[in-house]
């Protein structure tokens, strides 16, 4: 896998592909944001003009950061088009193209052609209403794969998911060692007194 680029960076990003931002919270931690690439401005696709962008420039269409609705007790959303700029400014992380081409091809699944991607990625930018935002069944990875494939799923979801099973069976595996680890002496112990016994009763 690529590394993360600047939005100043000559690499070059193309119409429909996905673009992941990294974004780092603390210790190295973080999570990453996805959009799609639609190279040019809505304004630009309604005038169809056009125009020759720098890679940073490049417009995406994805989901907006979520905020609270505290009266309908959920996370609220919209679709937004931002530039690859905009989306790394005030974060140190950068971009870079990450079309999940594995991940789908292990479901089965092909890409539409990059204007058909654009294309629904347009006409969700188009319904402009607000959306209920869902980390685990409705994130901004969901939104991406859903215009680039047809069908949503977020690797970072099932990542997290298998790592906390792992996390957990390793805790119980763990805990269930020192138990027996600690109780093996007076397991041993009680199995000797056991035998004295029956040896006694037998004398």
């Amino acid at each position: 896998m690529a590394l993360y680029y600047s939005p100043d960076n000559l690499i070059t990003a193309t119409e429909g592909d996905l673009i992941e931002f990294r974004r780092l919270l603390f210790f190295g931690f973080g999570y990453c944001h996805f959009a799609v690439c639609t190279v040019d401005s809505e304004a630009d696709f309604r005038a169809a003009v056009q125009t020759s962008r720098a890679v940073g420039d490049r417009f995406t269409i994805g989901v907006d950061s979520p905020w609270i609705n505290i009266r309908r007790k959920c996370l609220l959303t919209r679709i937004v088009e931002k530039t690859i700029r905009n989306l790394c400014d005030g974060h140190d992380g950068g971009w870079r193209v990450n079309n999940l081409d594995a991940a789908a091809r292990a479901k089965g699944l092909r890409p539409f052609r990059p204007d058909v991607i654009v294309e629904r990625a347009r006409g969700f930018l188009m319904e402009d209403r607000l959306i209920v935002y869902s980390l685990i069944t409705d994130n901004c990875e969901h939104f991406a794969t859903k215009c680039r494939y047809g069908q949503p799923f977020s690797l970072q979801v099932s990542d997290f998911r298998t790592a906390t099973v792992r996390y957990v069976l390793t805790m119980i595996s763990a805990i269930r060692h020192a138990y027996y680890s600690r109780r093996r002496p007076e397991i041993y112990i009680l199995g000797r007194t056991i035998d004295e016994v029956t040896q006694n009763e037998t004398v």
